[in-house]
């Protein structure tokens, strides 16, 4: 590979390989968009085909070798009507959750006090929910504070009694899993939040940026048919239900009665980046991300 010093194209006087920047400038890497903090994008409701259409299971799961069992948990396509909603645009960023955490809310109990009765067997676990110098936060963050840099990122590394709290916090709610596909979706049944063609300039993908994050204010061209960012890559994201089989669906893999939904994923693969994808977890792992929701007419 021949390297050259590019000027006006890279927008520096730098080495760099001619691959390498005409790739950056193809997906408009650098592409920024303005987005206030807490932004709702209101969601007009309606009836949609949610899930995975059981003629691409076979074509998606011969292309994704070994990942394709878990497709299965997508199927069948049914018919969902959803009421009319406001999503958050943008996954919560890590300078949104500092909001939560700089105001005291792993130690204010009214934020957790419906888990308890719901969820945590343990009424101390919540308690133990800290970051790597053992201060309340995610547990990639340092005494309290996310990372330099990574303000605009989503925050990350969260389990689903977090993302709750937060949006408690706020007056809010996680969303429904029906609520966020369709949000993603719209109701042309799109495999995409864009379309049904994967283009890896719309999402982050694992070949481009390996496992971090990339800022909620950019790939516009990856928004959704609403103008949702980010619902395809960045980070998968905890929505409000327990995990249950499709109506219909007669064979799944092994899961929990208490295990908890994320929808979208940090990246990989186009098969993984769809809208449908649905993946149950444990509600206690410390692994994702989230964005919040909220009734039609509420603040």
């Amino acid at each position: 590979m021949k390297f050259f010093v590019l000027k006006s194209v890279c927008g520096a006087m730098v080495l760099l390989a001619v691959l390498a920047c005409s790739s950056s400038n193809k997906c408009r890497d650098n592409e920024t968009i303005e987005i206030e903090a807490n932004m709702f994008i209101q969601i007009p409701g309606g009836r949609f085909r949610m899930g995975l259409e059981e003629g691409l299971l076979e074509k998606l799961q011969n292309e994704a070798g070994w990942l394709g069992p878990t497709f299965i948990q997508e199927i069948p396509a049914h018919e969902v009507e959803v009421a009319p909603f406001q999503i958050s645009k943008t996954p919560v960023t890590n300078a949104e959750y500092a909001e939560f955490v700089n105001a005291g809310g792993y130690e204010e109990t009214r934020f957790w006090e419906e888990l308890w009765k719901a969820e945590l067997e343990d009424r101390e676990e919540w308690k133990e929910f800290v970051d790597s110098t053992k201060t309340p936060g995610p547990p990639d963050w340092k005494d309290g504070k996310p990372l330099p840099g990574k303000e605009l990122h989503p925050v990350n590394n969260l389990n689903w009694y977090e993302a709750s709290a937060y949006c408690a916090f706020k007056g809010w709610r996680l969303p429904t899993e029906a609520e966020w596909e369709f949000a993603a979706r719209g109701t042309d049944g799109r495999i995409y939040p864009w379309g049904n063609e994967f283009n890896p300039c719309r999402c982050t993908t694992s070949e481009r940026n390996g496992i971090d994050t990339v800022p909620v204010n950019t790939m516009p061209g990856g928004q959704s048919p609403f103008g949702v960012l980010h619902m395809s890559g960045n980070v998968a994201e905890w929505v409000a239900d327990l995990f249950r089989p499709y109506p219909g669906m007669s064979f799944l893999a092994d899961w929990y009665e208490t295990d908890r939904v994320t929808r979208n994923t940090w990246g990989g693969t186009p098969e993984l980046l769809r809208a449908s994808v649905r993946v149950n977890r444990p509600p206690n792992m410390r692994h994702f991300g989230f964005r919040c929701a909220k009734d039609m007419g509420a603040p």
